[in-house]
């Protein structure tokens, strides 16, 4: 069971060429949506690749947030979650995350568990629906999610240098 007042973080999937959201992702921004709606996480993090200035998973996730009426105060973006490894540990360095509930699919859900605890986190797990997904597109995210475990037991082994930064402000240190 999340602790109470642990923020979300939602994990990139995908953003369409029009800048919104994957059908993968969408559902991961519908599940923190009702753990922010009904008072289980305070605030979210939403974290993902922009690497280019023609792709931007965290801007896409936030204003799908905000025209959702989850208040500006209350989504804070991370724009250098390039990989599940890098959102993680940003999210306890830059952002001074400690416990966390991690939004994400359920062929993600493992690994990134794993990883958020072997950084020493508290961590919970809330899964996106999938089940909309046809089963030739779960297959592909089910092959590219093996080969990815045995990178994330590579990081935890030998952690890898992300993007970090200067601690950033989060709705912990300006709302009551």
């Amino acid at each position: 069971m999340p602790s109470p007042g642990s923020p979300a973080l939602v994990l990139g999937a995908g953003v369409l060429p029009g800048k919104e959201p994957s059908p993968v992702l969408l559902e991961r921004l519908k599940t923190a949506l009702y753990l922010f709606q009904s008072g289980k996480a305070p605030w979210i993090l939403v974290s993902g690749d922009n690497r280019s200035i023609y792709y931007n998973e965290p801007q896409a996730m936030r204003r799908w947030l905000l025209k959702q009426d989850v208040p500006p105060t209350h989504v804070i973006s991370d724009y250098a979650g390039r990989r599940t490894y890098d959102s993680l540990k940003r999210a306890q360095r830059v952002f001074g995350i400690r416990r966390i509930i991690v939004v994400t699919s359920d062929f993600h859900m493992a690994r990134a568990l794993f990883l958020a605890r072997s950084m020493g986190m508290e961590a919970w797990g809330v899964t996106a629906n999938t089940r909309d997904i046809p089963w030739y597109g779960r297959m592909g995210f089910w092959f590219r999610e093996w080969i990815a475990r045995h990178v994330a037991v590579w990081d935890s082994w030998f952690p890898p240098t992300p993007v970090l930064g200067p601690r950033e402000p989060t709705p912990e240190d300006y709302l009551p």
